[in-house]
């Protein structure tokens, strides 16, 4: 582990070290814990999704009530001013109110991880963020857009240009409910003017070259917004009635998987608290106030947990998969005489804020979601590699073999070869008394096989 390489640099390179930790932790002592890591500046990509955003919006605001529903009512007799009031102010209230939310989204702070945190005193868990040379609370994950770790994120949304965290999951829960109502009222009600649902008369008022136009403009963008956001709407209100984050089911995903091949024991996700109470840490205790947007309750520092019997049950989540071991970053340098060499001490003068008791977390925050197939493997050694804020991560060979015992080939890139000792075992089976499967009439991978027997028993006669 890092720490373990820590004690074969030179003590001058070790004192240096310690010179500058120390440096590093009264500075972070004199700073207010109140003041968090300011987020980057937007980038363009950003910009520009949140402009697009807004002029969609815009669009499907204005064009139905100007170029659809106007004209028809000065055409339509029957269509009286009342329902047209009705109908219209409805409409122009959920957009409103789906504007607002959005600007609470894109202008509100999803959460800062305040400077100089630290785990509670007794805390032998602890996650360390080499991107932001600082410790991270539980549920806080690095954002590579944001540039800073994100108290309970979620994602980074581009569509608001911000994080989707603590500070603005409520607001984002608010605005994507807006536009499941907004866009389904939307669509009601050009429909109910392409049936000329209006009109008591025996003849039919056709649309105008420019209404017609306009609502097949309508359509194209509406209907792939309602059923996209509706999706994303109905998978938030599942995450939110179990407390769960998008990073944290890959966690659930990959700690059960763990669990299954005996690499950790049982482990229960500690913050689904019941339905009611997660939806309530969320949105608030009154359901009258769910549709209000307000404030983040809470610091997003600490978590209620299921189980009282370990106080520190949240900063142990997600739990250190034992087999997985930190290595050491090199460098590539060119020494005087012009040969290239290996140095790692730049790496760990690099790596010199981290204290000596520092517990590594396992698992990346480097931007979002991560996936096992996404993951980088050597062959030569069959080592698994994945790399992240929190540093490299080697899964030893031993990891790798039981992989392949369990899932075969599928599990590596292809063209893996399998490890040596497995080579051996997955020859064809000659030097059975009974002959090869082939003899049978069966090949290797069919799953009715006949037993053999030991070398020893004769065989039985038939």
């Amino acid at each position: 582990m890092a720490q373990d390489a820590t004690h074969d640099a030179p003590s001058d390179q070790r004192s240096e070290d310690d010179k500058d930790a120390a440096e590093q932790a009264n500075l972070l002592a004199s700073v207010s814990p109140a003041l968090a890591r300011p987020k980057a500046p937007p980038e363009t990509t950003d910009i520009v999704w949140v402009t697009g955003v807004v002029l969609l919006m815009m669009f499907l605001h204005i064009s139905p009530q100007v170029f659809i529903m106007w004209p028809y009512f000065e055409r339509t007799q029957t269509f009286t001013t009342p329902q047209l009031a009705r109908l219209l102010v409805i409409f122009n209230l959920l957009i409103l109110y789906m504007y607002y939310t959005y600007y609470c989204c894109v202008v509100s702070d999803a959460g800062g991880v305040p400077m100089g945190w630290r785990a509670p005193d007794g805390c032998t868990y602890t996650r360390y963020c080499f991107k932001c040379h600082a410790y991270k609370p539980p549920r806080s994950h690095h954002c590579r857009v944001c540039k800073r770790c994100v108290l309970r994120m979620d994602h980074h949304c581009p569509w608001i240009g911000n994080c989707v965290g603590h500070g603005t999951y409520a607001y984002f829960l608010q605005y994507t409910t807006a536009v499941v109502i907004a866009t389904s009222y939307h669509l009601t009600m050009i429909t109910m003017r392409v049936f000329d649902a209006w009109n008591k008369y025996w003849y039919v008022s056709y649309p105008t070259t420019t209404e017609a136009v306009m609502l097949v403009l309508n359509y194209l963008f509406c209907i792939p917004v309602f059923l996209l956001v509706t999706f994303l709407t109905l998978y938030h209100y599942y995450l939110v009635s179990t407390n769960t984050t998008s990073i944290e089911t890959w966690e659930k995903d990959r700690v059960y998987r763990q669990i299954r091949r005996g690499h950790i024991p049982f482990t229960s996700f500690p913050y689904d608290v019941g339905c009611w109470s997660n939806v309530a840490s969320v949105m608030g205790p009154s359901i009258w106030l769910w549709a209000w947007p307000k404030n983040q309750t809470g610091d997003g520092l600490t978590y209620p947990v299921h189980t009282q019997q370990d106080p520190f049950a949240q900063y142990a989540w997600p739990p250190k998969d034992p087999h997985a071991r930190r290595a050491i970053k090199s460098h590539r340098l060119v020494h005087a005489n012009g040969r290239a060499g290996t140095h790692t001490d730049q790496w760990l003068r690099h790596r010199n804020h981290v204290s000596s008791d520092v517990v590594y977390d396992s698992y990346s925050s480097e931007g979002e979601e991560e996936d096992d197939d996404k993951l980088e493997y050597a062959p030569s050694t069959h080592a698994r590699i994945r790399r992240g804020s929190e540093g490299y991560e080697v899964m030893p060979p031993h990891y790798s073999r039981a992989l392949w015992a369990d899932q075969g080939a599928a599990a590596f890139p292809p063209g893996t070869a399998p490890p040596p000792e497995l080579q051996a075992q997955e020859r064809p089976f000659t030097d059975y008394p009974h002959g090869t499967f082939v003899d049978y009439g069966m090949y290797t991978y069919d799953d009715d096989v006949p037993l053999a027997t030991p070398q020893d028993t004769p065989p039985v006669a038939t």
